[in-house]
């Protein structure tokens, strides 16, 4: 009897602490550095999105007063979630980055099966919008996408 008790007791409590472990991504990527002059650094939006809703994860942009009219250049993403945010980005905006190396965790907790999307655009350069399937329940730990115009190589990487 004690025996049962203490392994359904192990177990329940072995369930909870898995349940309260966030998961996270890791996404390392590569701004690529352009020779010119006018170079701008570009504005890089990352978000989930599931058969039903999105998610905003990241929005790298001009953070100084009046330059949110910019956003509307992240097209993909400021169709399918910014212009349903009223500007509020709290908690996941950031200056934008100057070309180099780059790794941001990503909190998705609450997604299991849903599409990575990664938008990354420069004023007078180009855009990319790369895409990556994630299944949570796939136990894929590790995703790499190739190099587009304005993102090199990305790799990322499941924290359960």
């Amino acid at each position: 009897m004690n025996k049962t008790i203490s392994l359904t007791l192990a177990t329940i409590c072995l369930f909870f602490s898995t349940m309260s472990q966030a998961t996270t991504l890791t996404v390392d990527f590569t701004l690529p550095e352009f020779d010119k002059q006018d170079y701008r650094k570009p504005y890089v939006a990352i978000w989930a999105e599931t058969k039903d809703d999105t998610k905003n994860l990241l929005l790298w942009h001009l953070t100084k007063r009046d330059n949110d009219k910019w956003l509307v250049d992240i097209r993909r993403w400021w169709r399918k979630e910014g212009r349903y945010s009223n500007n509020k980005f709290d908690g996941m905006t950031g200056a934008t980055k100057s070309a180099g190396q780059h790794q941001v965790q990503l909190d998705i907790a609450d997604l299991t099966d849903f599409t990575l999307l990664i938008e990354v655009v420069r004023q007078k350069g180009g855009r990319s919008l790369v895409r990556q399937k994630i299944n949570l329940n796939d136990n894929s730990p590790h995703y790499n996408i190739a190099p587009s115009d304005e993102i090199g190589d990305i790799k990322i990487k499941v924290n359960k």
